[in-house]
């Protein structure tokens, strides 16, 4: 259903296709022809929409699973702690804690990934022009947008449109993973416990190690990277210091580019170790256009100058945090770890270039009774905008750029492509300041039930709109069947 902002506004902006869609002044206003008035009416601009870059507002989170193994220790190998026969690796989800140290004061602080969190941005487009016009902006859009029909781009977006601000992670639980779709992944103070035991199996020594990490994804390239720290916050009895080794994996579709973060390192007390890794989503390898997978890793601990008996502390990503790469953007290829939150498709209406059509927009999506719409591929998009908009009478043709089909829903999601003699043809106007979106021919009125659209506006208003989506199939890695939510904003 709507949401409830969307639901307080419909009764306000009265709409009903079965007559003229009006509304007095020009805060909704965008750019349309302007077919009767001076030419001197300019419709008012206002903010752009929130960007759809930002990564999702909600942040994913599951519960650290533990592990443990221990193995022999072989005679010799402590000579400072003869009586050790077992040596045990164990983890667990605990937030660090201080250590009491026989040694040294007990003071314990983990290190933590940066948990800036990334900013919403917005794009103000401030070009001028009307229908006919020939301008910079307008050459723009039609450099972006081609055919001219919107199409192009709702799979790439406008080119001013900016970049997303970089991933990074948000960390608010300590001993858990937290994740979104495209802000990244954090490990945040998982704990890894070395014991060494005697033949009673009475503990001797023990050394407690922090573990974060940071992985990004980014959706422009298969490439995944990852930040790694440990640092030992306390150690006992017979353990003075540790040698850390770590090896990270990834599973079917993945390659492990680098799998050590850092080679043996022996640290003592509150020493601190920093490595990064990279992991490469190759869906071409396994012939798919999609691959899914998780990350693995395994920490081996042994006291310095021993011999290496491998106990180690081994744990996974979560199942519900799996990373996605795709290969299926014209151009672009990239990954993100899809959650429930989905991504939102936001639409001004007081948007300079198209904010005229999107109180139409909203009205469909009400009759619709839902606010949700799903990702296809540009074959199937295609195919919907020839549906709907084929054939399609060019009402200015000798006026290049002056008349486009715009169809909604849009031909790139699965709710596109109904049968175009079946929609509300409406050309959307500015006469006086104010705007209206009657029928187009008198011999084809509108019924107030259509659940789609056939608009007559102008090609820069089409491609502006089609960006919109564009940026966010892009910046979210949309792929067919991925669902989004659609929203309306002044």
């Amino acid at each position: 259903m709507p949401s409830r902002r969307t639901r307080r506004l419909l009764p306000v902006l009265a709409l009903s296709l079965t007559l003229s869609l009006t509304a007095v002044g020009t805060t909704n206003a965008g750019e349309a022809p302007d077919r009767d008035a001076p030419s001197s009416a300019n419709p008012a601009t206002g903010p752009a929409p929130v960007d759809p870059a930002a990564p999702a507002a909600t942040l994913q989170t599951t519960a650290f699973t533990a592990g443990r193994s221990c193995t022999r220790v072989p005679a010799g190998t402590h000579p400072e702690a003869p009586e050790a026969v077992t040596a045990c690796v164990s983890v667990e989800s605990s937030p660090a804690k201080a250590g009491t140290l026989p040694r040294t004061q007990a003071t314990s602080a983990s290190a933590t990934p940066d948990t800036t969190t990334p900013a919403r941005s917005t794009t103000t487009h401030t070009e001028g022009g009307t229908a006919g016009t020939r301008s910079l902006a307008a050459e723009a859009d039609e450099a972006d947008d081609p055919a001219g029909d919107g199409l192009g781009t709702e799979f790439e977006p406008d080119a001013d449109d900016p970049e997303p601000p970089a991933a990074t992670c948000q960390v608010t639980n300590p001993g858990t993973w937290t994740w979104s779709r495209t802000g990244g992944m954090c490990l945040n103070g998982a704990e890894v416990t070395y014991k060494l035991l005697d033949s009673r199996g009475v503990e001797i020594g023990s050394g407690l190690i922090s573990v974060n990490s940071t992985l990004s994804t980014s959706y422009k390239s298969l490439d995944v990277t990852e930040t790694i720290t440990a640092k030992v916050i306390r150690v006992t009895g017979d353990v003075q210091s540790l040698t850390l080794r770590m090896q990270v994996g990834c599973g079917t579709g993945c390659t492990t580019v680098t799998k050590q973060p850092w080679y043996a390192t022996t640290l003592s007390y509150n020493g601190e170790v920093t490595g990064k890794t990279k992991y490469r989503g190759d869906p071409f390898a396994t012939g798919k256009t999609r691959v899914s997978f998780r990350t693995n890793y395994a920490m081996y601990v042994t006291m310095p100058g021993a011999t290496p008996v491998d106990s180690s502390a081994t744990w996974s990503s979560p199942a519900g945090g799996e990373i996605r790469c795709d290969a299926e953007q014209p151009r672009l290829r990239g990954c993100v770890i899809p959650t429930n939150d989905l991504p939102v498709l936001s639409y001004s209406r007081s948007h300079e270039k198209y904010g005229i059509v999107v109180p139409i927009y909203e009205e469909i999506m009400r009759r619709r009774g839902t606010d949700i719409l799903h990702a296809v591929d540009l074959t199937q998009a295609t195919a919907n905008r020839n549906a709907t908009c084929t054939p399609f009478t060019n009402l200015y043709p000798t006026t290049r750029g002056a008349d486009s089909c715009d169809e909604f829903p849009p031909a790139s999601t699965k709710e596109g492509g109904q049968d175009g003699s079946l929609c509300a043809e409406l050309t959307p106007q500015v006469v006086n300041n104010v705007w209206s979106a009657p029928a187009t021919w008198p011999n084809r009125p509108t019924t107030g039930t259509e659940t789609c659209l056939r608009l007559h506006i102008t090609q820069r208003a089409n491609s502006s709109a089609g960006g919109v989506l564009g940026s966010l199939r892009k910046y979210q890695r949309l792929v067919t069947d991925d669902p989004f939510r659609i929203e309306f904003t002044s």
